[in-house]
């Protein structure tokens, strides 16, 4: 009798055992038909919706109206957030300094024939090299203090020049030569190509480029958008480079750019006033353009 209680006891067991299995298996299948949207009633993937307690900029008015403090952490809450949710963010170019991170879901993957437009190369082409292969893009890339390197095609559907970004065409005291994104796309046949991927790494020209980006109506143009944004590369930002970046970040916003990775790049740390704590100066940004 204890022998055939104890067989039915197994018996029992084994049975919940392979109904909890035989449930769980079930839901599993059930939450991927769901993602997969395979069911009736779909997922919401407004990545709109996706990120909790969006930090958001107040209007320029409102903007000069707060103190150097208040300016400061908006600051360094709303650059350090990222808005939309990528579900796929991949390392482009080198592991450390060179390479950037950019969103692979399927609205901004580049799909060729693509174009990208480079600035900022400092004798590392790793970012420009690898985004070419991966995605057979035509890359144009440019840095003023390369002199050594040769202008002109580099690879296969890539090609470099001496010229620099800023928001006015110029030859600076040093000798180099300063266009606008505008006059860029002018002098390279791209005046109404798309941009898929437009990066900047400027050393502080950043600001001015973007607002004469905007002011050129290119913005539009642009699918995703990678910069440093250096608010200070040594020492506490005054009160009017914070403005001056709030402003450009909500024109940016506005425009419907929206942050999708950020990373904090520990050389422009710095030991700021408010409170008596370590900040860091230059951020690496990625955007991407959602039509507003």
């Amino acid at each position: 009798m204890k022998e055939e209680s104890r067989k039915g006891m197994t018996r029992s067991k084994r049975l919940l055992v392979n109904a909890a299995f035989g449930t769980l298996f079930v839901l599993s299948a059930l939450l991927l038909f769901y993602v997969l949207g395979i069911l009736p009633f779909k997922p919401n993937w407004n990545v709109q919706e996706q990120v909790k307690q969006e930090t958001l900029l107040p209007s320029i008015e409102e903007l000069h109206k707060l103190e150097h403090r208040q300016l400061a952490e908006l600051y360094h809450r709303y650059i350090n957030e990222v808005q939309v949710l990528c579900r796929r963010v991949v390392r482009i170019g080198n592991i450390g300094d060179g390479g950037w991170e950019i969103c692979e879901d399927k609205d901004f993957r580049p799909v060729s024939p693509c174009l990208v437009y480079s600035f900022g190369i400092n004798n590392d082409f790793s970012f420009d090299d690898h985004i070419a292969d991966r995605y057979n893009c035509e890359v144009y890339s440019f840095d003023p203090s390369m002199t050594v390197e040769t202008e002109g095609k580099r690879r296969k559907k890539q090609y470099f020049y001496h010229t620099g970004l800023a928001d006015r065409v110029q030859d600076l005291q040093n000798g180099w030569k300063m266009l606008t994104l505008k006059e860029h796309l002018i002098r390279h046949g791209h005046t109404y190509t798309k941009i898929d991927i437009l990066k900047i790494d400027i050393e502080k020209y950043e600001w001015q480029s973007l607002v004469q980006i905007f002011e050129s109506g290119g913005l539009q143009n642009i699918k995703q958008l990678l910069v440093e944004l250096h608010i200070s590369i040594v020492g506490e930002p005054e009160r009017m480079e914070y403005l001056q970046a709030l402003g450009v970040l909500k024109l940016l916003y506005d425009q419907g750019f929206r942050i999708v990775y950020t990373h904090r790049n520990l050389w422009c740390k710095y030991l700021s006033q408010f409170p008596d704590i370590e900040e860091v100066g230059c951020h690496e940004v990625s955007f991407v353009y959602i039509p507003q």
